[in-house]
C-alpha cells in the first residue's frame, strides 16, 4: 500500500491517462465533480493533483472554460524511486563530475516562476554545469533553486556536490517527489562545442520540477528545483 498523500496519487494517475493518451493535445478534461467521483477523493485533494498538472505545464486551466490538455506535453515520467543525476550516473556504473559554467542569483523567468509556485520576478539560485560521465559531457544542466529557501548556495562547489545531498544535509529539506517531462529534439552549434558532439545530433531535453515532503496549504507544493537538461546525451 502506498503511503503517499492522497493528492499525489491522483496527480500521478492523471500523469499515466495523459502517457496512455486517454486525453490527448487540447481535450478538455472531465470536470472537478466527475473526476472527485470518479476517483473516490474530496474537492481539495483533486484541486492540487490538478493543480500539480499545471505547475508542471502538463494541464492549462482556462477561466470559465475548464481545464484542458497543454499542447505540448511529451513523454511524462514520476520516478518510482527520486535519485538525483548524481546517483543516475553512479547507478550506470560512471564516475559523476561536473564542469561548472554559471552560478548566479538571477530574477525568475515567467515559466519558472510558475512552476516553482513563486511570485513573478522572485528571486531564485541559477546553477549551470556540464554533467560529466568518467569525465566526458553527456549533458547541459540548468537548475532554478528559490534564493529565499536556500541561502548562501552559492558557496558549495557543485563540481561534485550533489543539490539533493546539500539540500538534505545542510538545509534539512528533503527531495521527496518529483516527476520529469522528456521531449526530443537537436543539439545547437553552442550545445554540441560544451558536449563534444556534432550540430544537430539527436538528444533528449529533459524538465524536472522536484519538491520536498507535502505541505498543509492547498496552493503551495513547497516546490525546490527546477531542473532543465538540455540536451541529455547518455552514453553506452
Amino acid at each position: 500500500m502506498t503511503s503517499s498523500p492522497l493528492y499525489q496519487q491522483s496527480a500521478e494517475a492523471l500523469r499515466t491517462r495523459l502517457a496512455q493518451n486517454e486525453w490527448k493535445e487540447g481535450d478538455r478534461l472531465p470536470s472537478e465533480s466527475e473526476l472527485c467521483e470518479e476517483f473516490g477523493v474530496s474537492t481539495v485533494t483533486m484541486r492540487r493533483a490538478v493543480a500539480t498538472l499545471v505547475a508542471e505545464g502538463l494541464l492549462i486551466r482556462l477561466q470559465g472554460k475548464g481545464t484542458f490538455v497543454s499542447s505540448d506535453h511529451a513523454i511524462l515520467q514520476g520516478p518510482p524511486q527520486l535519485t538525483s543525476f548524481t546517483q543516475d550516473l553512479q547507478l550506470r556504473g560512471w564516475h559523476s563530475t561536473a564542469r561548472l559554467l554559471s552560478m548566479n542569483m538571477e530574477r525568475a523567468p515567467g515559466h519558472v516562476a510558475t512552476k516553482l509556485g513563486l511570485a513573478a520576478g522572485a528571486l531564485v539560485h541559477v546553477l549551470r554545469r556540464v554533467r560529466l560521465a568518467d569525465e566526458r559531457p553527456v549533458a547541459i544542466q540548468t537548475a532554478y533553486v528559490p534564493g529565499l529557501l536556500f541561502p548562501g548556495l552559492e558557496t558549495y562547489d557543485f563540481t561534485t556536490a550533489s543539490l539533493y545531498e546539500v539540500f538534505q544535509r545542510d538545509y534539512g529539506v528533503k527531495p521527496a517527489n518529483a516527476s520529469d517531462v522528456y521531449r526530443v529534439g537537436k543539439v545547437t552549434p553552442e550545445e554540441a562545442e560544451l558536449l563534444e558532439v556534432e550540430t544537430e545530433s539527436p538528444a533528449f531535453r529533459v524538465a524536472r520540477l522536484t519538491s520536498d515532503e507535502v505541505t498543509e496549504r492547498v496552493d503551495d507544493l513547497q516546490r525546490m528545483t527546477h531542473f532543465e537538461v538540455a540536451p541529455l546525451t547518455l552514453r553506452g
